[in-house]
Protein backbone atom coordinates (compact mmCIF):
# COMPACT_ATOMS: atom_id res chain seq x y z
CA UNK A 1 0.00 0.00 0.00
CA UNK A 2 2.81 2.30 0.57
CA UNK A 3 4.89 1.37 -2.28
CA UNK A 4 1.34 2.31 -4.46
CA UNK A 5 0.88 5.00 -2.59
CA UNK A 6 -2.89 3.44 -1.50
CA UNK A 7 -4.61 2.50 1.33
CA UNK A 8 -4.47 -0.93 2.19
CA UNK A 9 -8.57 -1.26 1.54
CA UNK A 10 -8.17 -0.02 -2.19
CA UNK A 11 -5.31 -3.13 -2.81
CA UNK A 12 -8.68 -5.31 -1.31
CA UNK A 13 -10.90 -4.33 -4.16
CA UNK A 14 -12.25 -0.99 -2.59
CA UNK A 15 -14.46 -0.57 0.68
CA UNK A 16 -18.34 -1.29 1.55
CA UNK A 17 -18.35 1.08 4.45
CA UNK A 18 -16.05 3.76 6.05
CA UNK A 19 -16.48 2.66 9.42
CA UNK A 20 -16.12 -0.10 11.41
CA UNK A 21 -18.31 -1.06 14.05
CA UNK A 22 -16.77 -1.97 17.60
CA UNK A 23 -17.57 -3.86 20.44
CA UNK A 24 -16.20 -3.14 23.83
CA UNK A 25 -14.83 -6.02 25.94
CA UNK A 26 -15.38 -5.10 29.61
CA UNK A 27 -16.04 -6.03 32.96
CA UNK A 28 -15.14 -9.75 34.25
CA UNK A 29 -17.77 -12.30 35.16
CA UNK A 30 -16.81 -12.44 39.25
CA UNK A 31 -18.48 -9.31 39.23
CA UNK A 32 -21.83 -8.36 41.32
CA UNK A 33 -24.76 -8.00 38.98
CA UNK A 34 -25.05 -4.14 39.83
CA UNK A 35 -20.90 -3.55 38.96
CA UNK A 36 -21.77 -5.04 35.28
CA UNK A 37 -24.99 -3.10 35.07
CA UNK A 38 -22.77 0.16 36.22
CA UNK A 39 -19.73 -0.80 33.62
CA UNK A 40 -22.36 -1.35 30.23
CA UNK A 41 -23.61 1.86 31.30
CA UNK A 42 -20.50 3.43 30.90
CA UNK A 43 -19.27 1.96 27.68
CA UNK A 44 -22.83 3.06 26.37
CA UNK A 45 -22.04 6.51 27.73
CA UNK A 46 -18.34 6.46 25.27
CA UNK A 47 -21.25 5.82 22.54
CA UNK A 48 -20.27 2.39 22.20
CA UNK A 49 -23.35 0.50 20.48
CA UNK A 50 -22.10 -3.43 21.45
CA UNK A 51 -20.42 -4.72 24.94
CA UNK A 52 -18.84 -8.07 25.56
CA UNK A 53 -18.47 -9.81 28.98
CA UNK A 54 -17.59 -13.10 30.54
CA UNK A 55 -19.66 -15.21 31.48
CA UNK A 56 -17.38 -18.40 32.86
CA UNK A 57 -16.09 -17.82 36.16
CA UNK A 58 -13.47 -20.40 37.52
CA UNK A 59 -13.39 -19.24 40.93
CA UNK A 60 -17.43 -19.78 41.35
CA UNK A 61 -18.05 -21.19 44.63
CA UNK A 62 -20.96 -22.53 42.96
CA UNK A 63 -19.27 -24.40 40.77
CA UNK A 64 -19.03 -28.75 41.48
CA UNK A 65 -15.36 -28.38 41.55
CA UNK A 66 -12.61 -26.73 39.83
CA UNK A 67 -11.96 -29.24 36.83
CA UNK A 68 -16.20 -30.06 35.80
CA UNK A 69 -17.56 -28.58 32.97
CA UNK A 70 -20.76 -28.83 33.70
CA UNK A 71 -22.73 -25.71 34.64
CA UNK A 72 -24.30 -26.34 38.32
CA UNK A 73 -28.07 -24.37 38.45
CA UNK A 74 -26.70 -21.57 40.93
CA UNK A 75 -24.11 -21.23 38.14
CA UNK A 76 -26.68 -20.63 35.68
CA UNK A 77 -28.73 -18.28 38.13
CA UNK A 78 -25.37 -16.43 38.92
CA UNK A 79 -25.06 -15.73 34.80
CA UNK A 80 -28.71 -15.05 34.48
CA UNK A 81 -28.75 -12.53 37.50
CA UNK A 82 -25.82 -10.68 35.98
CA UNK A 83 -27.10 -10.69 32.45
CA UNK A 84 -30.53 -9.29 33.26
CA UNK A 85 -28.86 -6.40 35.58
CA UNK A 86 -26.94 -5.43 32.29
CA UNK A 87 -29.51 -5.70 29.96
CA UNK A 88 -31.79 -3.43 31.99
CA UNK A 89 -28.98 -1.05 31.95
CA UNK A 90 -28.21 -0.74 28.46
CA UNK A 91 -31.31 -1.69 26.79
CA UNK A 92 -32.29 -3.60 23.44
CA UNK A 93 -30.81 -0.62 21.18
CA UNK A 94 -27.54 -1.57 22.29
CA UNK A 95 -26.14 -5.24 21.23
CA UNK A 96 -24.57 -7.91 24.04
CA UNK A 97 -22.43 -10.43 23.19
CA UNK A 98 -21.51 -12.94 26.19
CA UNK A 99 -18.07 -15.34 25.91
CA UNK A 100 -17.75 -18.96 27.80
CA UNK A 101 -14.11 -19.70 26.80
CA UNK A 102 -15.25 -23.13 25.78
CA UNK A 103 -15.50 -23.61 29.38
CA UNK A 104 -18.22 -26.14 29.72
CA UNK A 105 -19.59 -29.32 28.49
CA UNK A 106 -21.95 -30.19 26.04
CA UNK A 107 -25.07 -30.32 28.28
CA UNK A 108 -24.29 -27.32 30.41
CA UNK A 109 -23.61 -25.34 26.73
CA UNK A 110 -27.05 -26.11 25.70
CA UNK A 111 -28.35 -25.14 28.97
CA UNK A 112 -26.72 -22.14 29.04
CA UNK A 113 -27.40 -20.66 25.35
CA UNK A 114 -31.20 -21.63 26.01
CA UNK A 115 -31.24 -19.16 29.35
CA UNK A 116 -29.67 -16.45 27.31
CA UNK A 117 -32.09 -16.86 24.67
CA UNK A 118 -34.39 -14.03 26.69
CA UNK A 119 -31.42 -11.94 26.77
CA UNK A 120 -31.18 -11.39 23.07
CA UNK A 121 -28.02 -11.73 22.96
CA UNK A 122 -25.75 -11.03 19.61
CA UNK A 123 -24.04 -13.76 20.31
CA UNK A 124 -22.67 -16.10 22.70
CA UNK A 125 -18.88 -17.44 22.24
CA UNK A 126 -17.47 -20.72 22.34
CA UNK A 127 -19.73 -22.65 24.98
CA UNK A 128 -18.03 -25.60 24.04
CA UNK A 129 -14.27 -25.85 22.84
CA UNK A 130 -14.37 -25.45 18.58
CA UNK A 131 -12.20 -28.47 18.28
CA UNK A 132 -15.36 -30.85 18.53
CA UNK A 133 -17.79 -29.27 15.78
CA UNK A 134 -20.51 -32.13 16.11
CA UNK A 135 -20.92 -30.95 19.92
CA UNK A 136 -21.06 -27.18 19.13
CA UNK A 137 -23.56 -28.17 16.05
CA UNK A 138 -25.64 -29.46 18.89
CA UNK A 139 -25.75 -26.39 20.47
CA UNK A 140 -26.32 -24.33 17.64
CA UNK A 141 -28.95 -26.83 16.74
CA UNK A 142 -31.07 -26.59 20.01
CA UNK A 143 -31.11 -22.92 20.15
CA UNK A 144 -32.11 -19.36 18.86
CA UNK A 145 -29.02 -17.83 20.37
CA UNK A 146 -26.53 -16.94 17.75
CA UNK A 147 -23.05 -19.13 18.21
CA UNK A 148 -20.00 -17.49 17.63
CA UNK A 149 -16.08 -18.89 17.49
CA UNK A 150 -13.01 -19.03 15.54
CA UNK A 151 -10.52 -16.79 17.78
CA UNK A 152 -8.47 -19.99 17.27
CA UNK A 153 -8.85 -21.30 13.89
CA UNK A 154 -6.43 -21.16 11.02
CA UNK A 155 -7.06 -20.49 7.77
CA UNK A 156 -9.98 -20.66 5.59
CA UNK A 157 -9.95 -24.60 5.71
CA UNK A 158 -10.27 -24.38 9.20
CA UNK A 159 -13.37 -22.34 9.10
CA UNK A 160 -14.82 -24.51 6.08
CA UNK A 161 -15.40 -27.06 8.12
CA UNK A 162 -17.26 -24.88 10.58
CA UNK A 163 -19.70 -23.78 8.07
CA UNK A 164 -20.02 -26.96 6.06
CA UNK A 165 -20.92 -28.92 9.52
CA UNK A 166 -23.40 -25.50 10.20
CA UNK A 167 -21.80 -25.46 13.42
CA UNK A 168 -21.98 -22.11 14.27
CA UNK A 169 -24.25 -18.82 13.16
CA UNK A 170 -20.88 -16.47 13.28
CA UNK A 171 -17.34 -16.48 12.76
CA UNK A 172 -15.03 -14.82 14.61
CA UNK A 173 -11.66 -15.44 13.15
CA UNK A 174 -8.61 -13.61 14.87
CA UNK A 175 -6.77 -11.79 11.81
CA UNK A 176 -3.15 -12.21 13.25
CA UNK A 177 -3.52 -16.24 13.95
CA UNK A 178 -5.70 -17.03 11.49
CA UNK A 179 -3.17 -15.84 8.34
CA UNK A 180 -3.49 -12.02 7.77
CA UNK A 181 -5.19 -9.20 5.97
CA UNK A 182 -5.59 -11.40 3.08
CA UNK A 183 -6.55 -14.87 4.59
CA UNK A 184 -9.01 -12.86 6.60
CA UNK A 185 -10.96 -11.39 3.21
CA UNK A 186 -10.53 -14.86 1.93
CA UNK A 187 -12.52 -16.18 5.06
CA UNK A 188 -15.06 -13.62 5.25
CA UNK A 189 -16.00 -14.16 1.76
CA UNK A 190 -15.94 -18.15 2.20
CA UNK A 191 -18.69 -17.32 5.50
CA UNK A 192 -20.82 -15.01 2.46
CA UNK A 193 -21.23 -17.94 0.91
CA UNK A 194 -23.36 -19.32 3.99
CA UNK A 195 -24.93 -16.28 4.78
CA UNK A 196 -22.76 -16.19 7.97
CA UNK A 197 -21.44 -12.97 9.55
CA UNK A 198 -18.27 -12.20 10.32
CA UNK A 199 -16.80 -10.90 14.08
CA UNK A 200 -13.27 -10.57 14.03
CA UNK A 201 -11.53 -11.33 17.55
CA UNK A 202 -9.29 -9.05 18.04
CA UNK A 203 -6.88 -7.92 21.20
CA UNK A 204 -4.63 -6.05 18.94
CA UNK A 205 -2.49 -2.76 19.32
CA UNK A 206 -3.99 -0.14 17.23
CA UNK A 207 -1.57 -1.41 14.35
CA UNK A 208 -3.32 -4.51 13.88
CA UNK A 209 -6.50 -2.93 14.91
CA UNK A 210 -6.21 -0.64 11.62
CA UNK A 211 -5.14 -3.44 9.38
CA UNK A 212 -8.25 -6.03 10.67
CA UNK A 213 -10.30 -2.72 10.14
CA UNK A 214 -9.16 -2.20 6.18
CA UNK A 215 -9.96 -5.84 5.79
CA UNK A 216 -13.39 -5.88 6.99
CA UNK A 217 -14.34 -2.81 5.42
CA UNK A 218 -13.75 -4.65 2.13
CA UNK A 219 -16.42 -7.24 2.73
CA UNK A 220 -19.75 -7.35 2.82
CA UNK A 221 -20.82 -9.97 5.79
CA UNK A 222 -18.93 -7.59 8.15
CA UNK A 223 -20.60 -7.15 11.30
CA UNK A 224 -18.57 -6.13 14.39
CA UNK A 225 -15.05 -5.98 15.80
CA UNK A 226 -13.29 -6.50 19.09
CA UNK A 227 -12.04 -3.35 21.26
CA UNK A 228 -10.32 -5.32 24.46
CA UNK A 229 -8.65 -2.36 26.13
CA UNK A 230 -11.02 -0.10 27.86
CA UNK A 231 -8.97 -0.19 31.26
CA UNK A 232 -5.53 0.79 28.91
CA UNK A 233 -7.54 3.08 26.78
CA UNK A 234 -4.70 6.12 26.88
CA UNK A 235 -1.89 4.01 26.85
CA UNK A 236 -3.21 2.23 23.76
CA UNK A 237 -3.88 5.24 22.08
CA UNK A 238 -0.18 6.74 22.88
CA UNK A 239 1.28 3.91 20.76
CA UNK A 240 0.36 6.11 17.71
CA UNK A 241 1.23 9.68 16.08
CA UNK A 242 -2.74 10.01 14.91
CA UNK A 243 -5.76 10.96 17.29
CA UNK A 244 -7.62 7.94 19.03
CA UNK A 245 -8.83 5.77 16.43
CA UNK A 246 -12.19 5.12 18.43
CA UNK A 247 -14.79 7.71 18.20
CA UNK A 248 -18.46 7.60 19.14
CA UNK A 249 -17.80 3.20 19.19
CA UNK A 250 -16.31 3.20 15.59
CA UNK A 251 -12.80 3.33 13.38
CA UNK A 252 -12.90 5.46 10.22
CA UNK A 253 -10.74 3.45 8.28
CA UNK A 254 -7.93 5.47 7.10
CA UNK A 255 -6.91 6.84 3.48
CA UNK A 256 -3.44 7.63 3.95
CA UNK A 257 -0.78 4.69 2.09
CA UNK A 258 -0.74 1.98 3.68
CA UNK A 259 -2.82 0.69 7.05
CA UNK A 260 -2.66 4.48 7.75
CA UNK A 261 -1.53 4.55 11.33
CA UNK A 262 2.23 5.72 12.70
CA UNK A 263 3.76 4.07 14.75
CA UNK A 264 5.64 5.85 18.22
CA UNK A 265 8.53 3.39 18.31
CA UNK A 266 9.57 4.72 21.65
CA UNK A 267 6.55 4.16 23.21
CA UNK A 268 6.03 0.31 21.80
CA UNK A 269 9.62 -0.56 22.97
CA UNK A 270 8.51 0.35 26.63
Amino acid sequence: GKALGVPVYRLLGGKYRDKIRIYCDTAHSSEAPEVMAKASKGVKDLGFTAIKFDCDWAGDPKKQDPYNWTASNGEIDRMNDQFTAVREAIGTDMDLCVDAHGRYDLPAGIQIAKMFEKHRLMWLEEPVHAENMDSLREITRQTTTPICVGENLYLAHDFRKIFEKKAADIAMPDLHKAGGIAEGKRIANLANLYYIPVAPHNVSSPLGTMGACHCMASVPNFLCMEWHHISRWDRWNSLIEEEPLIQNGYVTVSEKPGIGVTPIEDAIKE
